[in-house]
């Protein structure tokens, strides 16, 4: 990259630039058809800025949240790594930790001393929304993940993101990039977690990209307290033969919207997403999927379930874009949700949109309550009304709770629903 595309690129991504787009596209507003469901009064209250210092009383709070996993782990509040509650001792060979506290400041230096983070600098420089900008503006470098090529990690890698109200700010934002090499295989897993009793917000921007014939687990869990507000974006790139299995939940704050976004770009990629939605109280819980086929012979799967109690909202709004030339498409989408209460909604929008000939695509969505056949076939055997109804909305979420690999953060799934029985 030449002195005045690294210029000018640092001065695209500098927070004055990001203020200005932000000015002249403005904030999503329920015309936009992907926010039609989002609560924008409370967005409205949601303030921005650069990081500042956190009550260490506050954050104590996170210490018995985190899922004791195996593996390197990285905390980062507030967009700022803390290397108290971080343990990179056991980071494996092949495998490169960059973060705010060992990378260089300017943009230039970065190029300069790292000439592959061109690729996560012009990522940064896409701007889809207001909150986006804002998250480039305000989330600081980041965490920054390079798996060499070859190599095959056993344990997972553990990024924990917390946020909470800080300085005259309430909402904090982070940024992490992953780059996966040819042939590599890797297991990640994000953590959402926050702190404080006040009203705030945090807004997380992940950007993966995967080599050719790579291969990632991908398991993020949401599980933010009730006062916050959630923005959280995953931006993925396959190359040839890669093979993505991605595991969402979410489960906390007030509001959580959780965009994943996969291109599959290389020919033979392959995508699996599932995620499990479990609303309580007044939760809004909104899931934005998108996959789109941009290369020939790519397989994608879709299938997520969603369990809506009290007067929560479950909004999916899940994507299949097959794109001219991307023939022999393989690809499925499902959007499952059972409704506990009958003040809680489910808000269902799959979508395809096909470009190209020689494609099997196919999506449904289903909603529905518990089944009366089957409460009745419990009951008959003494079950009791309580236990059979505690039964069967376990055996519907716990579909996708088995789909994770890692017993310890399975476990830490399913107590945080309320199955102890796991």
């Amino acid at each position: 990259m030449t002195t005045a595309a690294t210029a000018a690129l640092a001065s695209e991504l500098s927070p004055e630039a990001q203020l200005e787009r932000i000015a002249a596209i403005g904030y999503p507003t329920k015309r936009d058809e992907a926010w039609r469901y989002a609560p924008h009064a409370t967005l409205h209250q949601l303030s921005f800025g650069p990081s500042g210092a956190v009550d260490t009383d506050v954050l104590s709070e996170i210490d018995d949240q985190i899922p004791a996993l195996d593996g390197p782990r990285i905390v980062v509040v507030n967009g700022v790594v803390d290397e108290a509650r971080s343990d990179v001792t056991a980071l494996p060979e092949g495998v490169d930790l960059s973060t705010p506290g060992h990378r260089v400041g300017g943009v230039a230096d970065r190029l300069a001393v790292h000439p592959d983070s061109a690729v996560e600098l012009a990522a940064d420089a896409f701007v889809a929304d207001a909150f986006v900008a804002l998250n480039v503006a305000f989330g600081g470098d980041g965490v920054g993940i390079h798996v060499a090529p070859g190599r095959h990690l056993d344990a997972p890698i553990h990024i924990v993101m917390v946020s909470t109200s800080a300085g005259t700010h309430n909402t904090s934002c982070s940024k992490l990039a992953i780059q996966i090499d040819a042939g590599s295989s890797v297991t990640i897993v994000e953590t959402k977690l926050g702190a404080g009793t006040e009203f705030s917000g945090g807004n997380t921007r992940t950007t993966i990209s995967m080599g050719d014939n790579a291969t990632l687990d991908h398991i993020v869990v949401q599980d933010v307290p009730s006062n916050q507000v959630h923005l959280s974006r995953t931006e993925v790139t396959q190359g040839a033969g890669s093979e993505l299995r991605a595991r969402l939940f979410n489960l906390g704050a007030t509001y959580s919207r959780l965009q994943y976004d996969v291109h599959l770009a290389g020919e033979g990629a392959r995508a699996d997403l599932s995620g499990l939605y479990f609303g309580r109280g007044d939760q809004t819980l909104d899931q934005q999927i998108n996959v789109i086929h941009a290369a020939e012979n790519c397989t994608s799967r879709q299938a997520f379930r969603g369990v809506l109690d009290d007067e929560s909202t479950g909004v999916f709004n899940g994507a299949i874009e097959v794109r001219p030339g991307a023939n022999g498409t393989d690809a499925e989408q499902s959007n499952d949700n059972l409704l506990l209460s009958n003040r809680a909604e489910a808000n269902t929008q799959p979508r395809l949109e096909i470009l190209a000939d020689d494609v099997a695509c196919k999506h449904g969505a289903t909603v529905g309550q518990l089944d009366d056949e089957a409460m009745y076939y419990l009951r008959t055997r003494g079950i009791a009304a309580d236990e059979a109804r505690r039964l069967l909305i376990n055996g519907f979420a716990d579909q996708a709770v088995h789909d994770v690999g890692i017993e310890a953060l399975r476990t830490w799934i399913a107590q945080r629903l309320g199955h102890d029985d796991e």
